[in-house]
């Protein structure tokens, strides 16, 4: 989702001369203190590829959270302290060892714990290479979701979801009053890369956080500073037996905080709640065109961020060419409103996840959100009725459940354009080529709701819609002459 943010003078003038906060915002620039991929994949030979890249030259401390597509569980995260100009690249794939997903990386950027590490059932490897380069295979785990209140509670559940990446704050040297004590408190020197492409101590910054004391080498309170900015990302979805590849970019959100907040590696802080209360959102039909909105928690200030009325984009099926399309619809900051008892429900989501119902058998019982949908030809030939994804939820009314969800276009039993089946849903299309959009704002017809809507009050302002962001991905299928092509979903804001 692309939103501008207007100068603070000229927002000022606008204002007649009133002080103006710009708040957390999504920066068109495409860096930010926070990146939001929408989508990770590892089945069927599939490999997502990422990169993350400090762009300034100070070192960073960041959080990074992996989360599986059913209701965003975390399945793996750790801390990343990344170099000045560092670029962190690393891979999600099959676990070599088992049946989940995994991170493997030959990147020598320090993490905490290191991947390739001990970890319950789901311990990591790690091997050195022919040419002295160590590679590390960090499995995924189920901890979170294996409980009582998952139907689904196997491994194969992390093959896909998406990824968070959150600055925790710039990394300092911190003076001691002894040379003893400053050796262990030097964390930007620690994670900086030296002559030969290692950073000088990573063992140094995962034993700040042994036994730390407040005041002299506790790595939470002392040597992070507040956090600036600056990281960008980039993904590729490929699998190399379909000899396709889809390159797409993560949301980028800036001034997402202004304090550290420099967790352990063992802790779920910070997430995407963690940011602070105001936000400023793209109004398109007031005056200023961009002004400062105040949220009422900052739940809503993550998800205004990202709310869009619908989302809009290509479909491409033309049998003549081996046209496939699939839709990524990820909503990253849906279990920080859904995750809970139905009373505790935040909108504008209208739905809890409740994991599952009954006592004999047990039924699945997602958090879905109703949509309408309608495609278009290339000669403006439109279709709506009787489209739906299949399998169809409980609801007669169309329906998206799941957290990350990708959609092959054509009927149920079609092939996923992106080679996907953990999560797979199908759309008819009714037209070879044209476009589509997905609505979101409304309850669509959808009974038992009451006065449920999805909308939220952020401000001033009344936001309809929900919080989305993902891509279109296209692929011509012709053997090993194969190609493909994403884009990002087209969006649009509306404020009353």
């Amino acid at each position: 989702m692309k939103k501008n943010l207007i100068s603070l003078a000229v927002a000022a003038s606008v204002l007649g001369g009133a002080a103006a906060q710009a708040g957390q915002y999504v920066n068109p620039d495409k860096t930010g203190q926070v990146l939001m991929f929408p989508f990770y994949n590892a089945d069927n030979g599939n490999a997502t590829n990422m990169h993350i890249v400090n762009t300034t030259g100070k070192a960073k401390a960041v959080k990074v959270r992996f989360v599986e597509y059913k209701n965003s569980d975390e399945v793996l995260d750790f801390n990343l302290y990344l170099s000045p100009s560092d670029h962190f690249a690393f891979g999600v794939i099959k676990n070599p060892n088992g049946t989940g997903a995994a991170v493997i990386t030959a990147d020598n950027s320090c993490t905490v714990p290191a991947l390739g590490s001990s970890n319950g059932a789901f311990s990591g490897t790690t091997s050195t290479n022919a040419a002295g380069s160590t590679t590390r295979v960090q499995p995924f785990v189920n901890y979170q979701y294996a409980n009582s209140l998952d139907v689904d509670s196997t491994i194969e559940r992390s093959l896909t979801g998406h990824v968070e990446v959150i600055e925790m704050g710039e990394l300092n040297n911190v003076s001691g009053a002894t040379a003893a004590i400053s050796a262990k408190q030097a964390y930007a020197t620690f994670a900086t890369h030296g002559a030969t492409g290692v950073p000088a101590n990573c063992a140094g910054l995962a034993a700040a956080w042994v036994g730390a004391t407040a005041g002299t080498d506790a790595f939470a309170d002392g040597g992070v500073s507040a956090p600036t900015g600056g990281l960008y990302g980039l993904a590729y979805h490929i699998n190399v037996e379909s000899a396709t590849a889809f390159g797409f970019e993560p949301t980028a959100i800036d001034d997402f905080r202004t304090l550290p907040k420099h967790s352990d590696p063992g802790s779920l802080s910070p997430s995407l709640k963690d940011g602070v209360n105001a936000v400023t959102v793209h109004n398109p039909v007031a005056t200023p065109q961009y002004q400062n909105q105040s949220a009422t928690s900052t739940v809503i200030a993550a998800s205004a961020n990202i709310m869009t009325s619908s989302i809009s984009n290509d479909v491409m099926v033309n049998a003549a060419i081996g046209g496939m399309t699939d839709w990524v619809i990820s909503f990253p900051t849906k279990r920080l409103h859904v995750d809970g008892a139905a009373a505790s429900l935040i909108p504008p989501f209208t739905d809890n996840w409740a994991g599952s119902t009954g006592t004999t058998t047990k039924k699945e019982d997602p958090a879905c959100e109703p949509v309408l949908i309608r495609q278009w030809d290339r000669e403006e030939q439109t279709s709506a009725a009787g489209l739906g994804f299949s399998p169809q939820p409980a609801s007669s009314v169309s329906s998206i459940c799941n957290e990350v969800a990708v959609v092959a276009m054509g009927p149920a039993g079609t092939a996923s354009a992106l080679n996907v089946t953990t999560g797979l849903t199908n759309l008819t299309a009714s037209y070879a080529e044209g476009w589509q959009r997905i609505s979101f704002g409304n309850t669509n017809g959808r009974t038992g709701l009451g006065n449920k809507v999805q909308k939220v009050t952020v401000g001033n302002g009344v936001m309809t819609g929900l919080p989305v962001i993902g891509f279109g991905a296209y692929k011509v299928s012709n053997g090993a002459m194969s190609y493909g092509n994403a884009s990002e979903h087209k969006t649009a804001v509306a404020i009353s």
